[in-house]
């Protein structure tokens, strides 16, 4: 079918383009391909090395089965066969969630030999250049330098060294004379300077210098279930994001606060720059909008010991005035995270929660007016907050989660808080929820329940609306999280 370097010999290449002298009809039967894909089809089989001829042997030995296909050459090179087949089992078990075959990312599952002939549609260089793991675009998204978007693979763990190492090795036995034989020694080129290169020089970067070391960052997600996380998307990265809690679980002939109605919140993210983000997001509670920011400067991903940053907003609600007060409002806060043992994120919150009291009728009894009783003001105070936020990662890929978070407003009358002054019959137990979550590279899905129905920040902040979630037949909300992700 293929004659390796001569694509008028190989019968393929005939049947493709309808040559003379075939039996049957041209392929693909009709549909037939485009000029540019017979051209690739053409310039793939005209770019193989030819089979070596074999050492004269009295006795043939039978070869060793290898992929067909393989990469720039692995067809007849056992060694860069050999180590296919591992690498095979490495991206099948990292890449596959977002690298499977149909998808709109390159494909790394099965038959790699497109490898070496693919480009990458962002930074347009060959992903596998046989022979120069520098020079491989591949080797460089999973290293993280002098690359386009996110270091792969993305919302999982950075390949160890010695993960990175079998790519490279893979990449340059490609290189190599498939004549040697099975008892020949063949060593694979050094690496460049300094381990984990990922591209130095061949790419137009500092080829003496290693590539920096890349973790995880703390949490899988931008947001734990209502605080934000010191996680951020990463330059030129995109994010939609819907958040949504239903009605009260106890609810009569609710279906378990599903027929309860349901507060719902649409949001758009972008990553200016690694560590700074901008949102946008709207909710039908008190029809809020939220512009916010995000900036975490000390990263733990970035090998620091930590992560700190913190998150400002501003927010609009649009309510009639006889429903909603203050509808102007703001919110700062500061984030501080780890992750402990690569499986436990921890993370504390402190912020101050701007004109929090949007009640369009409050009445407090004033300690120092000469009026017996409560009276009606309009109560500009703010919320002062500590979060706390917690996710237990299991499994191998550490990709499902358990997820945890707690904010505590403030009880002081000097400040706002469900509870309070004005808001006698709050609940004055700060806002919860528990539940779980699932990473899947550019999808993260979380399901939970919680005492609050509020989704921005400054509606939540106050505290939660429930107070014991075992009364009135369950007290409290399901809600879920959504987002996607894309890299631009």
């Amino acid at each position: 079918m293929v004659v390796a370097g001569d694509p008028d010999a190989s019968y393929l290449y005939a049947k493709i383009v309808g040559a003379k002298g075939i039996a049957g009809e041209s392929m693909p039967p009709g549909d037939s391909l485009a000029a540019a894909q017979k051209k690739t089809i053409k310039d793939w089989i005209a770019g193989m090395k030819p089979a070596s001829a074999p050492a004269p042997a009295a006795t043939p030995t039978p070869a060793a089965p290898v992929p067909s296909g393989s990469s720039g050459g692995a067809a007849g090179n056992k060694k860069a066969a050999d180590l296919e087949v591992k690498v095979r089992k490495l991206f099948d078990d990292k890449c596959s969630a977002c690298h499977e075959a149909g998808g709109s990312e390159v494909v790394l599952v099965g038959d790699l030999g497109h490898l070496s002939r693919d480009k990458s549609k962002d930074a347009n260089k060959r992903f596998v250049v046989p022979g120069d793991p520098d020079s491989s675009y591949l080797v460089n998204k999973l290293t993280g330098k002098n690359i386009k978007g996110d270091i792969m693979p993305m919302g999982d763990d950075p390949l160890k060294a010695g993960e990175i190492e079998l790519v490279r090795s893979w990449i340059a036995a490609l290189g190599e004379s498939s004549g040697a034989g099975e008892g020949a020694a063949v060593e694979t080129p050094p690496p460049a300077e300094g381990p984990e290169t990922g591209g130095g020089a061949a790419d137009g970067g500092e080829g003496d210098e290693p590539a920096p070391e890349r973790g995880k960052p703390p949490f899988h997600g931008t947001f734990q279930i209502n605080l934000p996380t010191t996680t951020t998307l990463g330059r030129r990265s995109f994010e939609f994001r819907i958040d949504h809690r239903f009605g009260q679980v106890g609810t009569e002939r609710g279906a378990f606060g599903l027929d309860a109605g349901a507060n719902i919140s649409y949001g758009f993210a972008y990553g200016i720059l690694n560590g700074w983000d901008v949102l946008i997001r709207r909710t039908n509670s008190r029809k809020g909008y939220e512009l916010g920011t995000k900036y975490i400067p000390i990263r733990q991903e970035d090998g620091k010991k930590l992560s700190f940053g913190g998150y400002a907003s501003v927010e609009y609600l649009r309510d009639f005035p006889s429903n909603t007060a203050n509808p102007w409002a703001g919110n700062f806060q500061l984030l501080l995270s780890r992750l402990w043992f690569d499986r436990w994120s921890t993370q504390l919150t402190v912020g101050y929660h701007l004109r929090t009291n949007h009640s369009a009728n409050v009445q407090v009894d004033l300690p120092d007016d000469d009026v017996n009783g409560p009276v009606k003001v309009r109560d500009k105070r703010g919320t002062l907050g500590i979060g706390i936020a917690s996710t237990v990662w299991l499994g191998q890929k550490k990709r499902w989660g358990i997820d945890l978070e707690y904010h505590l407003p403030i009880p002081a009358d000097v400040f706002f808080y469900r509870g309070g002054n004005a808001d006698r019959n709050g609940s004055n137990i700060g806002s919860w929820a528990i539940g779980g979550s699932v990473n899947t590279g550019k999808h993260f899905f979380q399901i939970f329940i919680t005492n609050t129905r509020e989704i921005h920040t400054n509606l939540y902040a106050p505290g939660g609306q429930s107070k014991n979630p075992f009364t009135d037949r369950g007290n409290f909300f399901f809600g879920f999280n959504l987002s996607r992700k894309w890299s631009l």
